[in-house]
């Protein structure tokens, strides 16, 4: 048993995954909201609408509601540094951008450059992996 997970950990699979990717600078984060179909006084959103730019170039997408809620949990604001990821709508939050390093925070954010090339680009991950892992994340 202990030997067949020492060989199961040193086998590693390397998986490569060519994504496509919105990243930049955001420059507005605008919610389309319409009155709740339901009633009452609540609003409901509809669309977000955010401005992402790069060294290259500026573009405003206009996105889902999913994608606004998860923006939301990660506190994004203007001039966080994030990526979207075009198929499935996972957002990150990378840090602030370089350009705001001269303001003082309290909080100490990890400042990262404005990325370089186009807003939207294909971007290849790579992944390493055991066998040991892989088991481990089917067992739970």
């Amino acid at each position: 048993e202990i030997l067949m997970e020492n060989c199961r950990r040193a086998i590693g699979i390397r998986i490569k995954e060519t994504k496509e990717v919105y990243e930049g600078e955001v420059t507005e984060i605008t919610p389309e909201e319409r009155p709740d179909p339901a009633g009452g006084y609540g609003k409901k959103v509809t669309a977000v609408m955010i401005g992402l730019k790069t060294t290259k170039g500026q573009k405003t997408l206009k996105l889902a509601p999913q994608i606004y809620e998860s923006l939301q949990k990660e506190k994004v604001t203007v001039g966080d540094v994030i990526y979207i990821e075009a198929n499935s709508g996972i957002s990150r939050r990378v840090g602030r951008s370089d350009h705001y390093a001269t303001e003082f925070d309290l909080e100490a954010d990890e400042y990262v450059p404005v990325p370089k090339g186009d807003v939207h680009k294909k971007k290849e991950v790579v992944q390493n992996v055991t066998l040991h892992d892989l088991d481990m994340a089917n067992a739970k």
